[in-house]
């Protein structure tokens, strides 16, 4: 009695939380799923025909950038949080940071001001290399890219960082008494030891990369597109939600194979199911 008591006051606890993941993610999602697989009231593969005649090319693109930027961030997360691990810079730590507190709508048009032909990048470096003139990184998927990593970096940097601190320092001692000098203890202690968060590091930034719509808008080349603008362009232009919800279901997926991925290797990590 006691038992089922208890179960009852915790289900009760968990109940407004279960209540707004429902309403506001799994009603949207199963909404989306069934949207993208109706065609004037009926059954139909139709909208999964558009994504795959019209879309193939955005949904490849959106996944190849996505990727890059993940790497590129991570690699970037893991020598600022190796020098911090070490250094106590407060200058770095501090500019590490700033993108966090900037909105993606402002560092879109930021990046698109700073990559332009004429912009600030290019400026600088036409008076240093001695050149008439340089392309611009705006509109390119170069531009994309670095928009993308500048604003991940942070979050990124935050989690690889917080995880290289957490380790005790007793790992770092024992190396170095060992003559490792801290490159090597970076690859070799902290990176092995700290795989579960980098691996959470890795699919965040991924996530948050191919669901961006506003720096792929402003900062991206006009085709191909990311997932998230080819929607955008497929409701307001065509009022198509269908194709845009099918769209939408195959991100999900992508994000699902990560996802599964992520849940083996942390079961793994912790000695259960062998990814």
């Amino acid at each position: 009695m006691r038992r089922r008591r208890e179960v009852l006051v915790g289900f009760l606890l968990i109940l407004p939380a279960l209540l707004v993941l429902a309403v506001l993610y799994i009603y949207p999602l199963f909404l989306s799923m069934y949207m993208s697989f109706t065609v004037s009231n009926r059954f139909s593969l139709a909208n999964y025909g558009k994504v795959f005649d019209i879309y193939w090319r955005d949904v490849v693109y959106s996944v190849m950038i996505s990727l890059i930027t993940t790497f590129a961030t991570l690699v970037l997360s893991v020598l600022i949080s190796g020098y911090l691990r070490f250094k106590n810079w407060r200058f770095l730590d501090l500019m590490y940071k700033l993108p966090l507190f900037i909105p993606f709508l402002i560092v879109g048009h930021a990046m698109r001001v700073f990559l332009a032909p004429h912009g600030t990048l290019n400026n600088l470096l036409t008076r240093i290399l001695r050149i008439e003139e340089l392309p611009g990184l705006s509109r390119s998927w170069i531009g994309l890219v670095w928009a993308f990593v500048w604003i991940m970096t942070p979050y990124a940097t935050l989690i690889v960082l917080g995880a290289f601190k957490s380790l005790d320092s007793a790992y770092i001692e024992a190396a170095q008494n060992l003559g490792a000098n801290k490159v090597k203890i970076v690859l070799d202690v902290l990176l092995p030891m700290c795989r579960p968060s980098i691996m959470v590091a890795f699919i965040l930034t991924f996530v948050r990369t191919i669901s961006s719509l506003t720096i792929p808008i402003m900062v991206g080349p006009a085709s191909p597109n990311m997932i998230t603008v080819s929607m955008m362009f497929r409701v307001n232009y065509f009022n198509d939600w269908g194709t845009a919800n099918a769209l939408g279901v195959v991100s999900y997926l992508i994000v699902m194979v990560f996802a599964i991925y992520y849940l083996k290797f942390m079961a793994a990590e912790r000695g259960g199911i062998k990814a």
